[in-house]
């Protein structure tokens, strides 16, 4: 090559170069254009083919890698479950309070349905859906709902009942155009500051009413509890007293005049008494030893 001429040596790079440059493009083209014909879709998602020209193909694409057309285009839909979140839902309770509440639920869309919803909404992604249609139903759905209750049965015992209210109107609203909700939530009111004034000065007054009662109670089983305690202990004294009735009257019919003498002369010590008469008043006294001399005279 070195003992080529200079115009010949140019010319051999020439050719070289190109053809390093045509198989390089070669390359690049059968790396690249596949990539006009294959889509892939997301797992957990189904694709809605539709072109320009062809308009909207009825076979769906399952997920993975897919054929499509050079100037195909494909929109994706959830054939699993999404969950969404709203933030701070205006809302209206049925005693005119308004209050703002988050909301919450889960969904998938019927796999049969999601032409006929591409029809409907066109080419839009499903995060576009749930932030306008979805969105505006389940405000609508949430304020029918709430409409029925106050801000303090959403407070307490309610919110349940609220929730599975808006879970009911939601779902068959939607699932006409194939989206299937469930696990709806709904989160605690958030009312204005004279409304929250108004439920805090409510809940006081009702925790102090529950107070009251307790006390009443207590009283009351107190009460009770002492007059069982004064009937019992009456019922005691009584049939003691009825005991020792029946034990005197037993004593009494045991008592004869043989048994009496018998008793006196088991006391007796021996000892005659110190003074005697006649007369059955005279008081009897002990001989005081010291004075016997005095006594005899």
């Amino acid at each position: 090559m070195e003992n080529l001429p200079n115009e010949k040596r140019n010319s051999f790079f020439s050719r070289k170069v190109i053809g390093g440059i045509i198989a390089a493009v070669a390359l690049i083209l059968i790396v690249t254009i596949p990539t006009f014909f294959i889509e892939k879709i997301t797992p957990g998602y189904v694709g809605v083919v539709y072109s320009p020209n062809g308009g909207i193909q009825k076979n769906t694409l399952s997920q993975g890698w897919n054929f499509v057309g050079l100037f195909d285009k494909v929109t994706e839909y959830p054939i699993r479950l999404r969950t969404v979140e709203y933030k701070d839902a205006a809302l209206a309770t049925s005693d005119g309070k308004r209050i703002e509440m988050d909301l919450s639920y889960s969904y998938k869309i019927d796999p049969t349905k999601v032409v006929s919803m591409f029809n409907e909404f066109g080419p839009i992604s499903i995060e576009e859906i749930e932030d306008t249609y979805l969105k505006k139903r389940l405000q609508d759905a949430a304020r029918i709902a709430v409409s029925k209750y106050t801000v303090l049965q959403l407070y307490g015992e309610k919110s349940s009942n609220a929730a599975a209210d808006i879970e009911t109107i939601f779902k068959d609203d939607v699932k006409v155009l194939g989206f299937f909700v469930e696990n709806l939530t709904l989160g605690t009111p958030k009312p204005d500051a004279k409304t929250q004034e108004a439920i805090d000065a409510r809940v006081q007054a009702a925790q102090e009413y529950d107070r009251k009662k307790i006390e009443l109670e207590t009283a009351r089983i107190e009460a009770e509890k002492k007059k069982v305690e004064a009937k019992a202990d009456a019922d005691s004294q009584l049939i003691r007293a009825q005991g020792q009735a029946k034990a005197n009257k037993v004593i009494q019919q045991s008592l004869t005049k043989d048994l009496i003498e018998y008793k006196k002369a088991e006391k007796w010590d021996g000892k005659l008494p110190t003074v005697s008469g006649s007369d059955s008043n005279i008081i009897q006294f002990p001989l005081d030893p010291n004075n016997n001399k005095e006594t005899t005279k």
